[in-house]
């Protein structure tokens, strides 16, 4: 099993822990004097050939602890739960072998054998707030597993290698070709790195070939790759910057981890420079800068650090420029909003200016998780952790977007027999579905074998026809407005809409009906209101109008009668005369309203033409029945007032009927014969 690190900065904290005096051998004394140090690797192999032979109880446990927390900073959790049980066994005081014994079995994804030592360590220092997140850790951890989100996250095989491969980034726009960092044996060092046991990093760059296929990973051209550590970059978005941490080793001295960057030149990236800070920054004090992140406009540079003016552990900062050629402000933590008095790392942006991070610090399913921050109003942050399965048990940190489509690349030791290994992650689209029926607007038939069309806004089109029972159904994208448009020969064409911006909801479906107008026939206007005795439209009967006026825009090649009748009270005359000035004042709102004049014809009936009851109608008013023609005669046969006054108000009406349908067929473009 090859050993993994996630982190680049080699300069972790230093743990003094108590030892066990004079009886110490020598063996003993060097091996806590690399532990002290953090060359966990070297103190990890000396305890493992002390422990056989300790003879004495506390002895083996002080081994069996430093030897399980040498196992925690260099990643291995198998080997920390095998030492720190040791370590419970022989009892060993110090309550943080609790608390580490409890995050080694989240990082293996055993949550119920963590709670156990989590509720251990609470109880020991009730102060210290993760035993309890820990514990709610646990059980939130086993919710998102249980209900994922909808990414989708696979391993890149032809990317990673057997050793560390992580921190992906593309090379700004282009994202056929990706940077990350690697500890495979082709790097620049030539030695194990004695604080994460593993090869040092370089960085490597990848392009897909023109099947989209990864090609072998190679160094980056140029003389970025150093003997050290070199890693976690990211690149401008015109792909001629590129700004990366690099974290030397000078004996005797602390020299932490620093961002430089380098110009791209011909087919190599030149000579790296120390990217320089103002003199109130974080340079002067800090122990180590890193993971620098480079914000679409390329305006805002995101690292971490671990000053000591910080929240704790390593803290996100940034730093602002005016214009790419103006100099870098002072950096600005993030605040309390975003980092917590643990270990904040590998910042990351996307183009809607939404930054990701990793901690271990907050409730979370183990390890480091991913988490995504989203700007308030006024100012700050909303954090939210991604969950699974973008998050697991295992450490999962160093994402990157793709700016063209709802996924990118992560990193992550989920695997239970690999190290660090890059993923790619997508977003399963939402299962959205529209379901429809076209019907009959005057007898409410089911209409079959009508064209529908459904238009989205992104340009996508689709053609269908309704079955035998009017239906149709068709899945839609997410984020589009849709129009729908009916057709279908002797009746005018019906619209639609439809939208899934902000739908959420996997599995909606929406549902329409649309009423389609015969051709063929007079058809009712309803709620077309005049004063009594008058020939001027009320308000209300606008709206009404207004949407004939869309079937109009929509049926451009109809010409129409727009026909008014009266009741039988008042004298022929003066019928005739009413229904025609109302049915002129119809028409004339319809041109005024940008609808042409010779599409429309007025006519007024008068009383000489009765209603005549149709299925709906008589639906609507038992006493009638379909075909009865409410003439003077049938009228005043009717037993009650209000009956007679019902045909009164059925024959007082505004219908329309076409009377062509090939306006404007017939006329010559310019230019044409």
């Amino acid at each position: 099993m090859k050993k993994f690190s996630i982190l680049i900065l080699t300069c972790a904290f230093l743990f003094f822990l108590p030892s066990i005096g004079n009886a110490q051998s020598k063996k003993m004394l060097k091996a806590n004097e690399y532990f002290n140090s953090g060359e966990y690797l070297k103190a990890y192999e000396l305890y493992v050939k002390i422990f056989p032979k300790a003879k004495q109880k506390e002895e083996k446990a002080e081994i069996s602890y430093k030897a399980g927390v040498c196992s925690k900073y260099m990643l291995d959790p198998k080997n920390t739960i095998m030492w720190l049980r040791r370590a419970v066994l022989y009892k060993y005081q110090d309550p943080l072998v609790n608390l580490y014994l409890a995050e080694a079995y989240m990082l293996r994804g055993l949550y119920d054998e963590a709670k156990e030592y989590f509720a251990n360590y609470k109880d020991l220092v009730p102060s210290d707030e993760r035993g309890e997140n820990g514990l709610k850790s646990c059980e939130i951890a086993q919710v998102w597993i249980k209900n994922p989100t909808r990414f989708i996250v696979e391993e890149v095989n032809i990317i990673n290698s057997r050793d560390n491969d992580f921190a992906p980034s593309f090379s700004g726009k282009d994202t056929n070709t990706i940077y990350f960092t690697s500890t495979r044996s082709t790097t620049n060092g030539n030695y194990v790195n004695s604080n994460s046991g593993v090869n040092f990093a370089d960085i490597f760059v990848s392009k897909k070939d023109k099947k989209g296929i990864w090609t072998v990973p190679v160094p980056v051209p140029g003389s970025i790759n150093s003997e050290y550590d070199d890693g976690s970059c990211t690149v401008s978005n015109d792909g001629r910057i590129l700004f990366y941490t690099y974290c030397p080793i000078i004996e005797g001295k602390d020299a932490g981890c620093k961002i430089y960057f380098s110009e791209f030149s011909g087919d190599q990236w030149g000579a790296p420079q120390l990217l320089e800070i103002s003199a109130e920054s974080t340079a002067d004090t800090a122990m180590s800068l890193g993971h620098p992140a480079l914000s679409h406009d390329g305006l805002t540079l995101y690292f971490i650090s671990d000053d000591k003016r910080g929240i704790g552990g390593k803290d996100i900062w940034m730093i602002t420029r005016r214009d790419k050629n103006s100099k870098w402000s002072a950096p600005k933590n993030l605040g309390a909003d975003i980092n917590t008095k643990y270990d904040e790392l590998y910042p990351a942006c996307d183009n809607e200016g939404n930054l990701y991070f990793s901690t271990d610090g907050r409730v979370g399913m183990g390890g480091l998780d991913i988490y995504k921050a989203t700007t308030k109003e006024g100012g700050g942050w909303t954090v939210e952790n991604m969950q699974s399965p973008v998050n697991s048990f295992a450490n999962d940190f160093g994402i990157v977007f793709n700016p063209y489509t709802k996924g990118g690349y992560l990193s992550s030791n989920r695997s239970s027999t690999k190290g660090d290994d890059i993923y790619r992650f997508w977003e399963k689209p939402l299962s959205i579905t529209l379901k429809g029926f076209v019907i009959n607007d005057i007898n409410h038939a089911y209409l079959m074998d009508v064209n529908v069309e459904i238009t989205g806004s992104d340009g996508s089109k689709n053609n269908l026809k309704t079955d035998d029972k009017g239906a149709f159904s068709v899945k839609l994208k997410e984020e589009v407005d849709y129009i729908i448009l009916t057709d279908k020969k002797t009746f005018l064409k019906a619209t639609g809409s439809v939208s899934t911006k902000g739908v959420e909801e996997d599995g909606k479906v929406f549902e329409t009906e649309l009423y389609m107008k015969p051709s063929g026939i007079s058809i009712k206007i309803p709620n077309i209101r005049y004063d009594f005795g008058q020939t001027t439209l009320r308000e209300e009967s606008k709206v009404a109008l207004d949407e004939l006026i869309e079937i109009l825009e929509l049926n451009s090649n109809i010409t129409i009668e727009l026909s008014a009748h009266t009741d039988f009270r008042g004298s022929d005359e003066a019928n005739l005369k009413l229904s025609q000035g109302r049915a002129q004042s119809v028409v004339d709102y319809l041109i005024q309203n940008g609808i042409k004049e010779d599409r429309l014809e007025a006519k007024g009936y008068g009383e000489t033409e009765p209603y005549v009851v149709d299925v709906l109608t008589a639906r609507t008013y038992p006493f009638l029945e379909v075909g009865d023609v409410l003439s003077e005669s049938f009228i005043m046969a009717l037993q009650s007032e209000e009956q007679r006054e019902v045909c009164h108000e059925l024959n007082r009406r505004t219908e329309f009927k076409v009377l062509s349908d090939t306006y404007g067929e017939n006329f010559e473009k310019f230019g044409e014969n």
